[in-house]
């Protein structure tokens, strides 16, 4: 009885793990955050990560995209319009998210980096 609780447990607890790997991306977490977490996560944990950085700032740039070409189709005339001025405030707000997630996967992909060498030494 204790071995089948034992192996539903940690059944449960790797279930648990893999689910909270795929909840994304955090652009709002402080760096101090992103580097605490990334020296306690392994290679292959840091690879996920830097997998799921790249993905959200793909679907940023894509976003980002949308947003430029908006931009371009205003006519002269309404380029001070309110439309024109949110548009480009949602602009600066993708790009300041690209920014910040890009941070954080530099410190991922230090870390994998670190620990990559650390390994070969080893």
């Amino acid at each position: 009885m204790k071995k089948l609780l034992t192996a539903l447990a940690c059944a449960v607890l790797v279930a648990g793990l893999l689910t909270g790997c795929g909840n994304g991306v955090d652009e709002n977490k402080p760096l101090s955050e992103v580097k605490a977490e990334a020296a306690t996560l392994d290679e292959a944990a840091l690879k996920a990560k830097i997998a799921d950085c790249e993905k959200f700032l793909a679907e940023k740039k894509a976003e980002l995209d949308k947003v430029a070409a908006k931009v371009k189709e205003i006519p002269l005339d309404k380029i001070l319009s309110e439309e024109s001025k949110n548009l480009k405030d949602q602009a600066a707000k993708i790009s300041e998210s690209i920014k910040k997630v890009t941070d954080q996967m530099k410190v991922y992909a230090d870390e994998a980096a670190a620990k990559a060498k650390a390994a070969v030494k080893k």
